[in-house]
């Protein structure tokens, strides 16, 4: 949205100077010294009043004098404004966005998915652009505001040229509030008035509160989540007091094996910071993205990213904040119902392999893995561990239970025999791997081991809300029994290994980040060393040929493989890997 800018008129050289981030509290703090001043900074996110609030503090001979101002990579669309003690920026988003590069959409051959920027005859528009505002966009665009409001105990403040310029200043908070035009995932953001109605209005609400307050309010919020939880292995040592970039890298040294425990309440800190009730759920990268044509858009991947996000929601004690989650995907299954319709003419719901905060549900771009209708069962998956978390039927009932009955609905019709009267599915992908043949290479294939794992849970879990919820749903239940029982079974490869398709290809990439097939064995539970022990060993054997080297999600989603396989050492081993990639993007 924009940039905050607050411009100091230091003089004299700056000592000490100290960041903290305080994860008990969800506080920021900066200090530094000049001459005998010593200068301060707090900065709290709160949840429950909608604001940043930042307060700054001299202590010593001198005062602060500067200036406040904002920015916004969306230049085209900005207006600054002010008055007094407050300064505002309105501006909207991009009413057209691409993120591939218009080269590349002509070697493709996809001009005509672009009307915006193409003609008809697939030559370029002359205002062709991965970005367009205003009238080049025929006036869409999502609105924004960013608005702030200071309080300063003594000095002067005042507005000039689209600033806010303080002089002589003590002590001074900067209250910082920020609000779109967007309402829901079926209206257009058109309301240009919307964001300033919302800021003014968060404003006015904490008007009479004082910074202290704030606070408090926020610590409360925040503490109630954060304080479920906590972790220590072993005790603290000598390394603990050391900053956290010196810990990670020196960490592969040992002796400070509660750095993993501050990585575990760091990843529980993210959560709460970015996923409340009220919001949108966690993308692709979080929340938080610096870029205006982000990689990968910045998306909901739901071939594991959006999922991945949310695996410490319950397990943690923070199911508040799965809340977005659940609202996206309702929302997401609307679209996908309709999807299934027109698309393959089935009833039930489905979805591929990415959405958006408009719950698209269809195939997307031109990557071979955007065609992977079952990814309902995954996303359900979630709403069934709320329930296996808190046992509130209710929930199981009225949010849960129509979700999964939807995916089932889809996947029993989408089945079709094989040859050997297995039931499979027609065509399917392994999120993102490819594999080998006599005739070349491929992405797609009937009844990969990703799809059988999916409907397989999702059947069986179908079945147990029936008995657990007394829902009778009599010719359902007995067509679901029946082909729950013909479902191609788990299969073992030339190389001991679970097969990944149908039929035992051979990889197209050994050392592929994603391992989609060993979904029964993690996040699901269909294959475990304790009921399965033949498949486990399988499982066990393509995590060893996949090895141990992998982008940081793809870590992240093998540290839970080995732990899941009573390995632990080798866990470990894989989250140092993990904590080696912070380590070199410090370097970098």
């Amino acid at each position: 949205m924009s940039d905050l800018w607050i411009e100091m008129d230091h003089k004299g050289k700056v000592s000490d100077y100290k960041r903290v981030l305080d994860l008990s509290k969800s506080i920021h703090k900066v200090s530094y010294t000049i001459g005998n001043t010593k200068y301060e900074r707090e900065t709290i996110a709160s949840y429950p009043d909608h604001i940043f609030a930042i307060k700054f503090t001299a202590n010593g001979s001198d005062a602060m004098s500067g200036s406040i101002s904002f920015s916004t990579p969306h230049e085209p669309a900005m207006k600054l404004g002010g008055k007094g003690h407050t300064l505002y920026l309105n501006a909207r988003a991009p009413g057209f966005g691409v993120l591939r590069g218009i080269d590349q959409i002509e070697k493709f051959g996809d001009q005509h998915k672009y009307p915006e920027i193409f003609n008809l005859d697939r030559s370029r528009k002359p205002k062709a652009a991965q970005l367009l505002y205003n009238e080049e966009a025929d006036n869409l665009g999502m609105y924004f505001q960013s608005r702030i409001k200071v309080k300063n105990t003594d000095g002067k403040i005042s507005y000039e040229n689209g600033k806010l310029i303080f002089s002589d200043v003590s002590e001074m908070t900067i209250l910082l509030t920020a609000a779109t035009s967007f309402t829901t995932v079926d209206e257009s953001p058109l309301d240009k008035d919307l964001p300033e109605q919302r800021t003014i209005s968060y404003l006015q609400k904490i008007e009479n509160a004082d910074y202290a307050t704030i606070k408090n309010r926020h610590i409360a919020d925040y503490t109630k989540l954060f304080n479920r939880a906590d972790l220590s292995i072993n005790n603290e040592t000598k390394y603990a007091g050391l900053p956290t970039d010196q810990r990670i890298m020196r960490y592969k040294e040992g002796g400070d094996e509660n750095l993993a425990a501050l990585f575990f309440k760091f990843g529980r800190y993210l959560m709460i910071a970015g996923s409340r009730p009220g919001g949108q759920p966690l993308n692709l990268q979080g929340i938080w993205n610096d870029k205006l044509l982000p990689p990968w858009t910045a998306a909901y991947t739901i071939n594991i990213n959006l999922e991945m996000n949310y695996w410490p929601a319950e397990v943690t004690n923070l199911s508040e904040c799965h809340e977005p989650y659940f609202k996206a995907i309702k929302e997401l299954s609307v679209n996908g119902a309709k999807l299934a319709r027109s698309m393959y003419g089935l009833d039930g719901w489905m979805a591929n392999h990415n959405t958006s905060i408009w719950r698209h549900a269809g195939p997307v771009d031109n990557c071979a893995c955007s065609f992977w209708p079952v990814a309902s069962g995954w996303l359900v998956s979630h709403f069934w561990e709320r329930y296996l978390f808190t046992g509130d039927q209710k929930f199981l009932r009225e949010e849960a239970y129509p979700l999964l009955r939807g995916a089932v609905v889809f996947y029993k019709d989408w089945l079709k025999p094989n040859k050997d009267g297995y039931l499979v599915t027609p065509v399917g992908h392994s999120p993102e791997q490819n594999f080998k043949y006599t005739g070349g290479q491929s992405t797609q294939s009937p009844g990969p081991t990703m799809d059988m794992a999916l409907i397989r849970e999702s059947f069986d879990r179908y079945l147990q809300a029936l008995d657990i919820l007394g829902i009778e749903d009599a010719e359902l239940r007995k067509e679901i029994t029946e082909k729950k029982a013909k479902l191609l079974p788990y299969q073992i490869g030339e190389h001991a290994q679970l097969q990944e398709w149908q039929f035992d290809f051979k990889d197209g990439d050994i050392r592929h980040r994603h391992i989609s097939h060993l979904y029964p064995f993690h996040p699901g539970n269909q294959i475990t060393p304790t009921t399965t022990p033949e498949l486990a060993k399988a499982v066990k054997q393509v995590l060893i040929r996949r090895g141990d080297e992998a982008t940081g999600w793809s870590l992240g989603w093998k540290v839970n493989m080995w732990a899941r396989m009573y390995d632990g050492n080798h866990a470990l081993g894989i989250l140092e890997k993990l904590i080696r990639l912070v380590k070199k993007t410090i370097r970098n």
